[in-house]
């Protein structure tokens, strides 16, 4: 964790403002947001794996944030002023009211007479909604959210999965990545041991799904697969020296689970739940690691998979297509419970991470005291 010397005060006008946003071409008015990550004491003060983010925000009397949803939890609470709630939920708030957003929902805000309103929006374990410029995570018009998933189940399952992967494309484990969590040694290795679990069973998952194989049409598509994965977990655990055994309850619970459904799910569920859900996570996965990995012993393992893995996706999406599906409501069923299932593997291996990071930075301040306390030599 950075560290600030001193008590320091810091105002709210000392935290730059951004007043418009561009979404898909299209600017729209904010009012004022100021994100904490974008004042140089606050980043110092706050710890490199911290998961909530924060901004104030703004809108004076008679101003509009025009309805639009983010893919995150979002709360804002009404600070200072009043307000006005628009979208899915129309009230008047005063000072002190907090309105709770789940993620795909749609909301706004008018600036109350005669004052307008101060806020804080605060999103848990994620970045904050517009701390990138380019990539803010709003959707302005209703008519950009996905209300028909299709009429067939192929596309009806094909517009589900866009929804959790752009879901699981703003995970907690990837925001601390992109704050640097993954550049300190120790807290490397720490991902990386509870990594190797989810690929150990990972294989397990590959390796029972072809030996509960009861069908020849889909005996191409499964062996394939299998082919292409076999022994990589043994590949990026021979890749290390520093590796070390890790045994989580929950990280090997949510990980087994993927291998328990081979032997309960019906062949087509076990394509949905491999390459729709399992498949295509890892080519976020995979795109917001590599980089991170390229200079480590592991880096083969992160390269060769950042390209496999959109083959074995379109593997999935092309058999799917090409069925004749009547009910759905099976394949929905564990399409959601493995994008669950896959979240909560993934979180575990954050939160493991993250404790990780704590108990090596106070190792090293307690090392840092024991050496200031230490009597001088003479």
């Amino acid at each position: 964790m950075k560290k600030l010397s001193n008590v320091t005060l810091v105002k709210r006008d000392y935290i730059p403002s951004i007043h418009t946003i561009e979404v898909n071409g299209v600017e729209h008015w904010l009012g004022h947001v100021k994100d904490f990550m974008k004042n140089k004491q606050l980043l110092d003060f706050l710890p490199d794996d911290n998961r909530i983010s924060m901004a104030w925000v703004r809108l004076e009397a008679g101003e509009e944030l025009e309805p639009h949803i983010h893919p995150v939890e979002s709360m804002i609470l009404l600070c200072e002023g009043s307000a006005e709630s628009t979208g899915d939920i129309q009230a008047a708030m005063d000072a002190g009211d907090a309105l709770l957003v789940p993620p795909g929902h749609l909301h706004g805000f008018k600036g109350g007479h005669p004052n307008g309103f101060w806020g804080l929006s605060i999103q848990f374990d994620s970045r904050g909604l517009y701390e990138d410029f380019t990539d803010p995570w709003a959707t302005f018009h209703p008519e950009q959210v996905n209300t028909t998933l299709g009429n067939t189940v192929a596309e009806q399952l094909f517009s589900r999965n866009e929804i959790y992967m752009e879901r699981f494309d703003k995970h907690k484990l990837f925001a601390l990545v992109n704050r640097g969590l993954l550049k300190k040694t120790q807290t490397k290795k720490k991902f990386l041991d509870c990594f190797q679990v989810w690929s150990d069973y990972f294989q397990k998952m590959v390796l029972a799904r072809a030996t509960t194989l009861n069908d020849a049409t889909f005996e191409e598509i499964t062996m394939s697969h299998l082919e292409e994965e076999l022994g990589h977990n043994r590949d990026l655990k021979n890749g290390r020296v520093d590796f070390e055994p890790v045994f989580d309850p929950i990280l090997e619970a949510a990980s087994s689970w993927f291998t328990y459904k081979m032997s309960t799910a019906t062949e087509l569920e076990k394509v949905v739940l491999v390459h729709l859900v399992v498949e295509a996570s890892a080519t976020f996965f995979y795109k917001h690691i590599k980089p991170v990995m390229d200079g480590s012993t592991t880096k083969t393992h992160f390269d060769v998979h950042s390209v496999l893995d959109d083959e074995h996706v379109r593997m999935g999406y092309e058999f799917i297509s090409k069925c004749d599906i009547n009910d759905g409501k099976p394949l929905f069923e564990i399409q959601n419970k493995g994008w669950a299932m896959l979240m909560t593997v993934m979180s575990r291996i954050a939160d493991l991470t993250v404790y990780e990071n704590r108990a090596s930075e106070e190792l090293t301040e307690d090392e840092c005291q024991e050496l200031v306390d230490a009597p001088a030599m003479v």
